[in-house]
């Protein structure tokens, strides 16, 4: 998955496997003033949500070792500030940088005000915005729910009632393995642990309703990173074609997008743009061929089932006596048909 600079990343061993934490960074303003990767998107009708950085008083993250020592802070907080009286309107704001599968979300958040709704939750495995699954803090209706939504149809809540009083900070978290979700408030469970399949990855986020002003802070994701398909296709042309030199897979996220490199022999390559031959084989479907003394690199388009090209690949070998052009390619051929035999679609890497 491609780094992004402004989260911090620790990455830490369990066993064989690897998970990341992500903490939000909200000091970073370069968003237009949002953490960066995260987009503003509204569900039902309405006006958009406002989401802003500001600064309030959180608990601190560890207990003191001083009884006289301050328990809070001031921070930079998260904060949902539109006022819309719409009922069926739901600010929400997407991390879309990453896909996520398993993974903890642990957020504090603050009920601020509303004459609607004084409400704040979490979006997880987010299509879109008629499709994910929320959970959400109710401190007027004294309660706590979970709710899926599919094509826009909100389904009947997982519900409990319980006190969550406005003006102070609150813990929630979410923790998805699979099927099963298990959610706290303030540490402890809070709702029956549920299984659903509906949704099996998505985008995470924060979620509001109607003229809820609501605030969040400390969050932090654990999560196992996903290898995609394109990843898992690099590899296996690995242990197939073990004397490759190097290999990269080029491709936009979406069709329109500049490429990027999507996975690689070298997996810190990933996130890396593409050069103007990238693009030009991608847009015309052109080859390019390249040699030195001891290298010869092909790079070739991926089609779609329509043959219109949607991502490049580029192999490396070594170089021999005789090397010409068309033997270069012959070489590569076969590895540009193990990829074309698995896509049929821009999507179908990133699965």
């Amino acid at each position: 998955m491609r780094t992004i600079a402004r989260w911090i990343f620790l990455w830490m061993s369990c066993s064989l496997m690897h998970a990341a934490d992500l903490y939000i960074d909200l000091t970073d303003k370069t968003n237009e003033g949002l953490p960066p990767g995260f987009k503003s998107v509204l569900g039902g009708t309405g006006k958009p949500g406002k989401w802003i950085v500001l600064e309030d008083e959180v608990p601190g993250y560890f207990k003191s070792f001083s009884e006289k020592a301050a328990t809070t802070n001031l921070r930079p907080v998260l904060a949902q500030v539109s006022e819309d009286l719409t009922d069926e309107h739901f600010p929400m704001l997407i991390y879309t940088d990453e896909t996520f599968k398993d993974f903890r979300i642990e957020t504090k958040f603050k009920l601020v005000r509303g004459v609607i709704e004084t409400m704040a939750g979490l979006v997880f495995r987010f299509q879109d915005v008629n499709n994910y699954y929320y959970v959400r803090a109710s401190g007027s209706g004294k309660s706590f729910a979970f709710f899926k939504v599919v094509n826009g149809v909100r389904s009947e809540p997982v519900r409990v009632g319980t006190q969550i009083p406005e003006g102070q900070w609150h813990a929630m978290s979410v923790d998805v393995k699979g099927a099963s979700i298990k959610v706290t408030l303030n540490g402890k469970p809070v709702l029956p642990e549920m299984n659903d399949y509906t949704f099996t990855s998505g985008k995470i986020g924060f979620w509001t309703k109607s003229d809820a002003v609501s605030y969040f802070a400390g969050t932090v994701i654990r999560y196992q990173p996903m290898v995609i398909a394109a990843q898992k296709m690099v590899e296996n042309i690995l242990k197939d074609f073990p004397r490759i030199k190097d290999l990269k897979l080029f491709a936009p996220h979406k069709l329109g997008e500049p490429s990027q490199i999507i996975a690689a022999m070298n997996p810190s390559h990933v996130g890396e743009k593409g050069d103007p031959s990238i693009e030009d084989v991608i847009s015309r479907g052109n080859k390019y061929y390249a040699k030195n003394k001891r290298l010869v690199t092909m790079t070739l388009p991926v089609k779609d089932r329509n043959g219109d090209p949607i991502a490049a690949v580029r192999v490396t070998v070594k170089s021999f006596l005789g090397q010409t052009q068309a033997n270069a390619f012959a070489r590569a051929i076969p590895i540009l048909e193990f990829i074309q035999g698995r896509v049929l679609y821009l999507k179908d890497f990133y699965q």
